[in-house]
């Protein structure tokens, strides 16, 4: 599952990566643009944006703050007919929503789990209900031998969303069902990182973002030493942005991509962008 364009820009802003500018537009030529900069000439760069491109459902869930349901198809193949059905609810959801996936007949090459997941996913995007709540539906698996049952030994699908929902599962299959392996809630990591101590961030990227704004907004504290029995913190900015760097560490061991210590003129001075 891919990040919006905004998202991997927030990655980058946190992990310290220059911007990346416009994409080339086909393959073929016709492009927009060709950078002196970004992931189109340095390694770590490119690792990053792969990354971006290819999260699980549940990695992109703990990573942006959304809550993340799923549904594993457990259990030998299904025959065809059988259905599996997965009931959505709660949150932004109107009205409670039924997806329904149905074994193909006669059955298609491969496993038939992972036809079924994939027609769960498919069946979230088309339903209006759950695209106005901002439910995504994700089955995680592409062609060839990622897709086989030995390298997937249980196929599952996933939905997130940005506020709790619920899930349920069901659906008529004497050898092959659904099982929640995960309810509708929030996945850690979680902080209490506002200046007021009030409200929860979940997501590395919300946490962050709460964070580096704080850090920011440190300069209306940085006029007082001592206000009544209030007493500043003389080193209020620099203690912030310390614990934004401890967060700027778990992202980047997170996503497995170095902190970027890039400078303009490193390239000359170097031959390389230096990472921490």
């Amino acid at each position: 599952m891919a990040l919006t364009l905004a998202q991997k820009s927030s990655c980058r802003l946190h992990l310290n990566y220059p911007l990346i500018g416009l994409y080339k537009l086909g393959p073929g030529g016709a492009t927009l643009a060709q950078g002196a900069a970004g992931y189109r000439f340095f390694q770590a760069y490119g690792f990053l944006e792969y990354k971006m491109n290819n999260l699980n459902p549940d990695e992109e869930a703990r990573l942006t703050g959304q809550a993340y349901a799923g549904a594993a198809l457990s259990g030998a193949q299904p025959s065809p007919g059988d259905t599996v059905t997965v009931t959505l609810s709660g949150g932004n959801i109107a009205s409670p929503q039924t997806l329904t996936a149905t074994a193909p007949n006669p059955p298609t090459a491969g496993d038939q789990r992972l036809v079924l997941a994939a027609a769960l996913a498919s069946a979230c995007a088309l339903n209006p209900v759950l695209q106005a709540a901002g439910v995504i539906g994700v089955a995680p698996y592409g062609t060839g031998p990622y897709a086989q049952a030995g390298a997937v030994p249980i196929p599952e699908v996933g939905f997130t969303s940005s506020v709790p929902f619920t899930i349920a599962v069901g659906g008529v299959s004497a050898v092959c069902a659904l099982q929640i392996t995960a309810t509708g809630t929030y996945l850690p990591p979680s902080a209490i990182a506002d200046p007021n101590g009030v409200i929860t961030s979940w997501g590395y990227l919300p946490i962050l973002d709460t964070l580096l704004g704080a850090w920011a907004g440190s300069s209306q504290n940085l006029d007082t030493i001592k206000a009544d029995v209030w007493t500043g913190r003389a080193n209020e900015a620099g203690a912030r942005i310390s614990l934004y760097r401890n967060w700027q560490g778990q992202l980047s061991r997170f996503l497995g991509t170095p902190i970027c210590k890039w400078q303009p003129g490193d390239q000359e001075r170097y031959g390389a962008v230096r990472y921490a």
